[in-house]
């Protein structure tokens, strides 16, 4: 009899086991492969209406920095500067850092200067922590002194704000001034970070302890659910495919030329749109359904403008000969509206008459996107405007309009 016992424990101990491993791998779930995590870091010495200057980029793992950079050009005056940015993923940790210096700040003629401007950005699991200050500043005459948190000095014809987010002193006129255009703004020392960390993968769940084999028949394993993965969040659309495939009007009106020359160097910095090149005074419509603002005129751009549509995107038009009536501040107009014609204003005078032409998905703050492989779209199949504009300016033999409304502005040097 005891054999025979010890003969049946043996003959059922593979199985038991058998059953014991299979129970603890369905226990172990399949993990999760982790996110990258995300950095990004941008710096600015200048930027704005007036230009910009010693713009630097990092993203993911990089870093980058401009030293010396200076301005010397109309409204803006900057004796020196300085920018750095870094961006890490270590670990599946985000991290970004930011900095931006300028020293020897005048603007608008005088206006408003410092000797020193310094403003940082440093990100990490999603938030942002900024600092710096302000020294030796001076508004309209009036000597503030050094400045080290968030104010607004208002004064007749604009406002002066410092240690704001990421703008270390911002200008902004709200009436034309000293030969600026209401509207105008530039920023000097402005930076930006953003970083997230990767995402965790799931944990594997902790297999249960398997019951010691006896004698006695074991009962069936009950299934073990399996842990479901955690799931990929979809990644964003690209802003550019999804202002491609929109209804959306190109914005110059007839025969014209798209140059693919978004980033190339320009004297103020790299270049932030496409030049679309057109006989002089062709007519330039409004993209979308949209509100116009900042209507004026700056040295750098000319006869410029900006239109903001309900979703949020701006869109900026620069070296217009002239204005159409709708082009106003406020304004409401839809795609297809006349809003000025193709010119040569600004620094562009030199240059065969075209318009620059610039798209800022969610807002002007935000960077502009290399616009060129929209304006093809939009050239090919964007809406065909119509309006009672078409049977003056619409045809090839009218007349260019707008051809010396500039003319004291860079003759007369006012």
């Amino acid at each position: 009899m005891r054999g025979r016992h010890t003969g049946a424990v043996r003959g059922r101990t593979p199985a038991i086991l058998l059953l014991a491993v299979g129970a603890a791998v369905a226990l172990v779930a399949p993990s999760t492969a982790q996110a990258p995590a995300k950095a990004h870091a941008e710096a600015r010495v200048a930027a704005g209406d007036l230009g910009t200057v010693g713009r630097v980029i990092a993203d993911g793992d990089a870093n980058d920095r401009a030293l010396d950079g200076g301005a010397n050009q109309d409204g803006l005056g900057i004796a020196g500067g300085r920018t750095s940015v870094r961006a890490s993923r270590d670990r599946g940790k985000g991290l970004a850092h930011a900095v931006a210096r300028a020293r020897g700040v005048v603007l608008l003629g005088g206006i408003v200067t410092a000797t020193r401007v310094e403003r940082t950005a440093t990100a990490a699991a999603g938030d942002v922590v900024y600092g710096g200050s302000v020294r030796g500043l001076a508004v309209a005459g009036q000597v503030i002194g050094d400045v080290s948190k968030p104010t607004a000095y208002p004064f007749d014809g604009g406002t002066v704000t410092v240690n704001t987010a990421g703008a270390g002193l911002r200008v902004a006129l709200t009436a034309d001034l000293a030969g600026f255009a209401a509207g105008t703004t530039v920023t000097v020392a402005a930076v930006e970070a953003a970083a997230t960390d990767g995402a965790v993968p799931a944990p594997s769940p902790t297999p249960t302890s398997s019951p010691t084999a006896t004698p006695t028949p074991s009962p069936s394993p009950t299934a073990t659910p399996t842990a479901e993965p955690t799931p990929t969040p979809a990644p964003k659309p690209d802003p550019a495919d999804r202002l491609a495939r929109g209804a959306f009007a190109f914005p110059v009106y007839g025969d014209a030329n798209v140059s693919d020359d978004f980033g190339a160097a320009r004297e103020i910095g790299p270049h932030q749109g496409n030049d679309i090149f057109a006989a002089f005074g062709a007519p330039v419509l409004a993209v979308a359904d949209g509100t116009v603002y900042k209507v004026g005129t700056l040295p750098i751009s000319g006869n410029r403008l900006w239109l903001r549509t309900p979703r949020g995107d701006a869109f900026f038009y620069a070296h217009l000969s002239a204005f159409a009536p709708d082009a106003v501040d406020g304004r409401q107009v839809k795609a297809g509206t006349l809003l000025g014609f193709t010119g040569n204003t600004g620094d562009a005078e030199p240059t065969p008459p075209h318009v620059h032409f610039e798209i800022h998905p969610g807002g002007e703050p935000r960077k502009a996107i290399d616009p060129h492989r929209v304006l093809l779209a939009w050239q090919q199949h964007g809406i065909v405007p119509t309006g009672g504009w078409i049977a003056r300016y619409g045809r090839d033999t009218a007349p260019p309009p707008g051809a010396l409304v500039e003319v004291r502005d860079f003759i007369a040097g006012e």
